[in-house]
């Protein structure tokens, strides 16, 4: 049998292609989660009124050089520090690069009372890299109650989690991330 040498041609590029895609995602993924030193969340609660801004300062986490969460600083409305706090363990607040979740799923979970009827449901959606897109609550089986939608930037980091009003379809809150790297 022969190998048509085009098609040959044309395979081989395809999978380099690919592979260098995938090269570049993890190369991305670990340099994004694995070295970030601190991690600022400010809050905006009249976004309905003004979109653009940036909010106030809430909290930080800080990493150490592993990539995980060891302390959590949290902010008055005046800038100043309320609390500080140790934290020790390997887990993270927030979404990170590299460890999904669910991918491209579509999570439903209903609670029910003691007669069987459904007294709430969370629905949670994921994009195709595993990261959480949207939350929608509900109030018994069709009434939404909650809904929250995240954005990511181009390297998977959480931008915004957004807050909706669901009578209105707006948002309402925005908790904005910004993330500070170690450098080497």
């Amino acid at each position: 049998m022969k190998i048509n040498p085009i098609i040959l041609f044309f395979a081989i590029i395809i999978i380099t292609a690919c592979h260098q895609q995938n090269a570049e995602k993890s190369i991305i993924k670990e340099t994004a989660s694995s070295k970030v030193k601190v991690c600022k969340m400010f809050q905006s609660d009249f976004v309905l009124l003004n979109p653009n801004e940036e909010g106030h300062l809430i909290q930080e986490f800080r990493f150490n050089k592993k990539g995980f969460v060891n302390e959590l600083i949290r902010y008055g409305m005046d800038g100043e520090i309320i609390g500080r706090f140790d934290i020790l363990g390997e887990h993270t607040p927030f979404p990170m690069p590299g460890k999904p979740e669910f991918v491209d799923t579509v999570l439903t979970v209903v609670n029910f009372d003691e007669g069987g009827n459904i007294k709430g449901k969370e629905i949670k959606m994921y994009n195709t890299l595993g990261l959480l897109i949207q939350v929608e609550f509900y109030e018994g089986d069709s009434n939404l109650v909650n809904k929250n939608t995240y954005t990511y930037d181009k390297q998977n980091m959480i931008l915004e989690d957004i807050y909706w009003d669901v009578d209105l379809d707006k948002p309402k809150q925005k908790i904005r991330y910004k993330f500070e790297y170690f450098m080497n």
